[in-house]
This record gives structure tokens, C-alpha cells and sequence, in this order.
């Protein structure tokens, strides 16, 4: 444990840097997050994904938030040394603050994005920027004759494809540049916050700095609630979702018309109407629900009611009560049901199962330590705890066992799962093994486990008869990290774009809600494609549709394209996408799963 705090300590910036390539920008506190291209197969195809020159590094506040947070848990639930000191985690805490939404015209409003924002004199308006990608993507054509003469230097084959793949990107790219706040990021740092609450006498000056910019709670449930995903509202703003969104959650939509789900973004179809050309957009300019953002919605919510964060719990009104149940019900019933077979849609910006499952698990391990407390909860969160304890001791666990390795002790996601050798024989290179096998670990001990005040140990849930089981395939994963946990790539696909190939733009699914930001409406029958542009189109699927007429649609064209009805994994020809992974959350969550399990009452 010793070695990952170290190595994980050195990949936080504790030297600023500024953009000059190759030097990449780097700012203070922030740990280390990279972009890479998910390229697969042969070995000079694999290598553009894994060559440690082949990366852009990235300025994110996600990567930090959650080793931060990781690092507390390992503390507070696990026996570790001390994972993280005051200094770096005031660092840490200081790079996330400058990440809050300027656009807000209340103070201390939690509202986070996922790259810190710009200000644009000439459109007044605060903008995210990836600035290390900006920089690169601003002046591409320039700038390619450098990009590939050092990359020649340092050795790097085959770098006419990676040239023409980043130049197929940069149109994506640069459509991310404009994103507005997220509610992922928001209350991930929520939950942050509830850390440093109950760590005050650890880290006692952090949590009333962490106040001073987020104290407005009543102002982020009126936003959470603003952007939520209202299917049987009249209102275009709250009823009309991404057409991808819609494909998988159509069923759950009709069997909970009056839920209200929790969204990625926080921007609805008016505010993106003007807000567009000032630069502050959803990609396609419609919000879409991802599961792996709602358990993270989850965990901020019930850490906050449970811990009692400053006066979040006064207005957690019926409205918020009602999204906290959907939201839960939601997870639950995409685990049951798996994901309608389209995780790639259900996640569409998170495509890892295990980390998914983890955030997910993570709300239910509150639950059942505050049944245990005997805290006063609201009765929806008995209703929620009922839910998630029911997908995640059954379903999630035969998940583990169906996809186990061969060794019956490690996990494998996606990438380098599709790589061969020279001869065309498959050779995985396992670089998300170690982060898979130790969210495995994470998910297993928080759904099975509580944290037991008294003694300070992790207890087993006692009730539950298949906790030999459990304990058998935690000690084989343990067992395996502790010899692996630095053999292979500690890389991880914690986020991505939301199109991983040209199957995913959201244009080919079923919508009944086709229009242009200025409001004048567009014929998907009548559009040119590959001469008219749809990047200021809006094309969604407003309230619900009978099932009947929309398989009807499935079976049409949409601009002239067929509906992509089956996902055949991330791994396909010409689907190459860019993803984002962070080396030391890998290392974080590994450190976790050892202190954990270091913790656990036999």
C-alpha cells in the first residue's frame, strides 16, 4: 500500500506548466488524466493506444474529485497508512474550486464543470475549454508537421493513421470545447464535501473553505430539478430527451410515466437556443441521461441527507424525492435488465461497467449504514436501499461470475481486450485489468459489507447466505492484485465522448422532434447530410411514444441512415474513439479495494 500512495502521490502536479508542445499545461493540484484514442488490434495498431508518448494530458476536474475522494474513503473505511496529507489534498481541494460554473448569477452555488471555464469578452459568457486540446485542435493544420516529426523522434510507428484519426476528430473535439456544467461533476463534489465535513479533525481548515463556495443548496436542487428528464410534462424543456436516450429507457419511461430522472447536463432546449453561439452548449443541443451520472446524482444526494450538509435536507422536497426514487429505480432496473443490451447508450459518456457498478454500490453502502445507525432517513431512501440491495446482491454478482477471467480472480472491461499478435492470433493486453478487478473488489465489499462505528471495521452483512461465496471471490481478486496490481498498463476508461464511431450519432434513432435552434422545423426525409450541417439541429424524442409506432420507426430511415439496433462492443473496425484514463485513479481505487478488505471483520 505504501508503494501506490507513493506513486499516486507523484502524479499530482505540484509544478505548474504552461502549453508549448510538446509541453503540455498542467495545473497546480490536479492529478494526472490523459486522452487517448481507443485504437485495437494488431501491434502497431495497439500501440497507438497504449505508447506512453501518445496522450494529451488533461485538466479535468473528474479525475481529481474522485482520487481525492478515494483516498479519504481508503482512511475512513479501510486500515492504510495515511493515504493523503493536508498539503496535497488542500492542493487537490483549491485545483476542483476553480472548476465552479461563472455563469451563475447566485453566490456559492455548487454547480461544477468538467474543464474549468474561460471567460469570452466578446460574447460575455463564461466557456469550458480542454485547454491542451484546444490549443492543439485550434491550429491542427499548422501544427501537424511538428506533431508528427516528434512523434518519428520518440519512435512512435505508424503515425500517418493516428494523424488521420485525429484529424476525423477534430470537428468532436472541437464540439466539446462548449459544454455547459454536469451534474456528475456537481455532486461528486457534494459528496467531496460531505468528506471533508466528517473529516474536520483530520483536515480541519478544508471543509469551511470547501463551504465558502458551496453553501447555496437551495439554488442546486432548484438546477437539479431545472434539468431533470420529465417524460409526461407538457413542458418541450422537460419532456424531450436525446433519441439514444429514449431507445433504451423507453420501457422504464413507460412503466414510470410520472418519473423525474436525473441529467447530465444542466441546460434545457431554451436556455440552449441563445446560449449556443455564446459558446455554452450540450452536444447536439439536447440533455440524455447516463446511469453511471444518476449513481453518482444518488451518492451526493443521500450522503448529503444522511451527513446533514448544511441545509440540503430543507429542500429536498417531493419533486426531489421523487427523482431520488426514479433515479434509483432507473439503476436498479438497468442492472436487472442490462442495459437493454446497449450499455453503450445507457453509459453513453461512462463506458465502464465496473465503474458504473461501483459509484452505483456506493449509495447503497450508506444505506445500509445508516439502517444500521438507526438514522432518521426520508422513506424514499428505504424504498431506494430495497432497490439497489436487490440488483446488487444478485444480478451484480452474477454479473462478476459470468465475466470473470478464466483464473476466476480478475476482470477484464474493453481495453486491449480486441489486440492480436503479429499473426492475427488474440493477445488481450489486459490495461483495464487492475482497475476492473479492483472496482470488483469495491462493489462486492460495499454491497455486502458495513462500516461498524464502534469497533471501526468493515462487518459482514450476516443475513445474507451467500456470503461465503463473496468472501471467496474477494479473497481471489485481493490475491491477485496484491502480485499484479503494477504488471500491467493501470489504464482505465473512466470518460468518454458520447459517439464511438459514426453508429452513435444520436440522428439515427427514432425522434418526433425535429428542429432548428431558431425554432423553424427540418425534414429528416428531405436533408442532405453530407452537404447541410446538423450541428445546430435539434432532433429528440418528446414524451412517450407507443411502442407499437415507435418499432415501427425503428424499422425506417432517419436521414436517410438505418436505426443501429445491437451494440457489438467498443471494439469495432473504424469505431476508434477517444477516451479519457487516469493512471493514479487507478491506483486509488486499487489502494481502496487492499485497505478495505485490510479492514474486514472475519
Amino acid at each position: 500500500m505504501e508503494k501506490l500512495i507513493k506513486v499516486i502521490s507523484e502524479d499530482q502536479v505540484l509544478k505548474p506548466a504552461e502549453f508549448k508542445f510538446p509541453q503540455w499545461e498542467k495545473k497546480l493540484g490536479l492529478y494526472r488524466s490523459e486522452v487517448r484514442i481507443n485504437f485495437f488490434g494488431e501491434p502497431l495498431q495497439a500501440d497507438l493506444r497504449k505508447n506512453k508518448f501518445v496522450y494529451v494530458f488533461d485538466n479535468n476536474m473528474f479525475a481529481t474529485g474522485w482520487i481525492s475522494t478515494v483516498l479519504l474513503e481508503a482512511n475512513m473505511y479501510g486500515r492504510a497508512p495515511k493515504t493523503i496529507d493536508t498539503e496535497h489534498l488542500s492542493l487537490a481541494i483549491e485545483a476542483i474550486e476553480t472548476f465552479h460554473d461563472h455563469n451563475q448569477n447566485e453566490s456559492s452555488v455548487p454547480l461544477m464543470t468538467f474543464w474549468s471555464q474561460v471567460y469570452n469578452q466578446t460574447t460575455n459568457t463564461w466557456q469550458s475549454t480542454p485547454d491542451n486540446l484546444r490549443y492543439l485542435m485550434t491550429d491542427f493544420d499548422n501544427s501537424l508537421e511538428l506533431i508528427e516529426d516528434i512523434l518519428k523522434f520518440l519512435g512512435v510507428k505508424n503515425v500517418a493513421q493516428l494523424i488521420d484519426k485525429l484529424r476525423a476528430n477534430v470537428e468532436a473535439f472541437k464540439n466539446v470545447f462548449e459544454i455547459p456544467p454536469d451534474f456528475d461533476d456537481t455532486y461528486l463534489n457534494i459528496g467531496l464535501g460531505v468528506q471533508l465535513k466528517l473529516l474536520q479533525d483530520k483536515y480541519p481548515s478544508l471543509y469551511l473553505r470547501w463551504l465558502q463556495t458551496n453553501s447555496n443548496m437551495k439554488k442546486l436542487i432548484d438546477l437539479t430539478l431545472r434539468y431533470a428528464y420529465k417524460p409526461s410534462s407538457k413542458d418541450l424543456d422537460q419532456n424531450t430527451i436525446d433519441p439514444r436516450t429514449y431507445f433504451w429507457i423507453r420501457d422504464f419511461v413507460r412503466d414510470n410515466p410520472q418519473a423525474i430522472i436525473a441529467t447530465t447536463w444542466a441546460q434545457n432546449i431554451t436556455e440552449v437556443r441563445t446560449a449556443a453561439h455564446r459558446g455554452v452548449r450540450m452536444p447536439f443541443n439536447l440533455n440524455n441521461v447516463d446511469v453511471t451520472v444518476g449513481a453518482n446524482v444518488l451518492y451526493g444526494i443521500t450522503s448529503a441527507i444522511i451527513y446533514d450538509l448544511v441545509d440540503f435536507k430543507d429542500y429536498f422536497n417531493q419533486d426531489m424525492q421523487t427523482l431520488y426514487l426514479s433515479t434509483a429505480s432507473l439503476i436498479a432496473w438497468s442492472i436487472k435488465h442490462s442495459m437493454k443490451n446497449r450499455p453503450d447508450l445507457a453509459q453513453v459518456y461512462y463506458p465502464s461497467q465496473y465503474n458504473f457498478l461501483w459509484y452505483g454500490s456506493r449509495s447503497l453502502f450508506l444505506l445500509e449504514l445508516a439502517r444500521r445507525q438507526e438514522k432518521s432517513i426520508p422513506d424514499v431512501f428505504n424504498r431506494a436501499y430495497s432497490l439497489l440491495a436487490d440488483a446488487y446482491r444478485s444480478d451484480v454478482v452474477k454479473f462478476f461470475q459470468d465475466f470473470v477471467r478464466s483464473d476466476k480472480s480478475s476482470y477484464d472491461d474493453f481495453l486491449g481486450t480486441n489486440d492480436t499478435n503479429i499473426f492475427g492470433k488474440l493477445e488481450p493486453t489486459g490495461e483495464d485489468r487492475i482497475f476492473s478487478t479492483a472496482q470488483t473488489v469495491n462493489v462486492l465489499i460495499a454491497s455486502f459489507t458495513y462500516f461498524d462505528k464502534d469497533t471501526g471495521k468493515l462487518k459482514w452483512i450476516s443475513d445474507e447466505q451467500q456470503i461465503d461465496t463473496i468472501k471467496i471471490m474477494i479473497n481471489k481478486s485481493i490475491s491477485w492484485l496484491l502480485i499484479n496490481a503494477f504488471k500491467y498498463q493501470p489504464f482505465n476508461c473512466f470518460f468518454s465522448g458520447s459517439v464511438k464511431g459514426v453508429n452513435q450519432l444520436p440522428f439515427w434513432y427514432p425522434a418526433n422532434i425535429y428542429q432548428f435552434l431558431n425554432g423553424s422545423t427540418l425534414d429528416p426525409d428531405h436533408f442532405d447530410t453530407d452537404n447541410q450541417s446538423l450541428i445546430d439541429s435539434i432532433v429528440g424524442v418528446s414524451g412517450y411514444i407507443d411502442e407499437t409506432i415507435y418499432e415501427r420507426m425503428i424499422s425506417e430511415k432517419h436521414f436517410n441512415r438505418s436505426t443501429p439496433t445491437t451494440f457489438n462492443g467498443y471494439n469495432v473496425p473504424g469505431g476508434e474513439f477517444p477516451f479519457w484514463s487516469s493512471q493514479p485513479y487507478t491506483h486509488s481505487v486499487t489502494l481502496l479495494a487492499l485497505a478495505q478488505y485490510n479492514n474486514l471483520d472475519e
